[in-house]
């Protein structure tokens, strides 16, 4: 690890290293099917863009430190089931997505070949807003799981990202590590990239949609495909050659 810029690497989970879009989707849909919500309105992309919007608001608002995670889990589909006029229990509607939800172990493309090779001479470990029993069960499922030294779930450190609470439990857990030696890698401009800025740590901003870098946060590089990482991590550098 000697020669290694980042020999600790703070891996977001979804959007970044599993295709929670996929996910997301499936579970979903048997969730609406499962509660029978079918005779009532047929299941649509329409449907799953509703949710989409309405469970990222309730995303957001965790981060902001407006609501708490069980205040998130029903909330978001008693707004859901309250823009489609239908009735039904969110908490009995939640307990079923989020079951399905723990099925889905999908990665993103280039996922699992760039953690093997990440993993010769780094450390890596998973930060993640998700709930835990859900999330523990999807990354315990797929191939990355032998590659992790560790899984910093929101949920069990008491504090989601971006607070710096969360990242002082992560922290006391990496013990004999400098902040100057971790990288954090994820998608998320509100709560990785803030959260790296909160806490004092160099950022990778994984855009594979090609999105305008805001001003803010502070954002210390920035990349399209998770090919780019190996050299990056090796060096602290991107190449000016196309890397892909």
């Amino acid at each position: 690890m000697k020669n290694i810029r980042y020999p600790i690497l703070l891996l977001d989970a979804d959007r970044t290293l599993f295709d929670f879009e996929k996910s997301k989707a499936a579970a979903l849909q048997a969730a609406y099917q499962g509660a029978g919500l079918e005779a009532v309105q047929t299941y649509s992309p329409e449907i799953l863009a509703r949710y989409s919007d309405i469970n990222e608001s309730w995303w957001r608002r965790l981060e902001r430190g407006e609501c708490t995670k069980p205040q998130l889990q029903i909330g978001r589909f008693r707004e859901f089931f309250a823009a489609l006029e239908v009735q039904a229990d969110p908490a009995a509607f939640n307990q079923m997505y989020m079951n399905e939800l723990g099925n889905g172990s999908y990665l993103l493309p280039h996922a699992l070949e760039v953690c093997r090779e990440l993993a010769k001479d780094c450390r890596l470990y998973i930060v993640t807003n998700g709930v835990s029993e859900t999330q523990r069960r999807r990354i315990g499922a797929s191939p990355l799981a032998e590659l992790l030294s560790g899984i910093f779930i929101s949920e069990e450190a008491g504090f989601p990202k971006p607070d710096v609470r969360y990242f002082d439990y992560v922290f006391s857990r990496i013990p004999g590590v400098e902040r100057r030696e971790i990288l954090l890698v994820g998608d998320s401009l509100t709560s990785d990239m803030q959260g790296a800025e909160n806490a004092g740590l160099d950022s990778c901003w994984f855009n594979p949609a090609g999105q305008k870098r805001p001003s803010q946060p502070a954002i210390t590089y920035e990349i399209q495909d998770l090919r780019q990482l190996p050299a990056l991590v090796r060096t602290g550098c991107l190449s000016e050659e196309n890397p892909l």
